[in-house]
């Protein structure tokens, strides 16, 4: 069976049961499809977020630990003029 012949099946499955279980009724066909990419990845996205994974593991180990959330909120706010809410 073709890549695309079982996508198409895969993704007809997703919905039906999405529907089958009364989520997202409402929801037009390209966001069922969204949903559906971000649960079935291509090769090439699953290969990506791997060594993206892999690149934050190793800089961890390495002592990278980033900077704390908060700072970045506050340098965000300075920098696009919005109040602390």
């Amino acid at each position: 069976m073709a890549t695309t012949e079982e996508e198409l099946k895969s993704f007809s499955q997703f919905v039906q049961q999405r529907l089958d279980n009364g989520e997202s009724a409402d929801l037009p066909l390209a966001e069922h499809f969204d949903l559906w990419m971000i649960q079935n990845p291509g090769d090439e996205a699953y290969r990506e977020d791997v060594a993206a994974i892999n690149a934050s593991v190793n800089d961890f180990l390495n002592g990278e630990r980033g900077s704390p959330a908060g700072e970045d909120s506050r340098r965000l706010r300075e920098e696009f003029g919005i109040g602390q809410e």
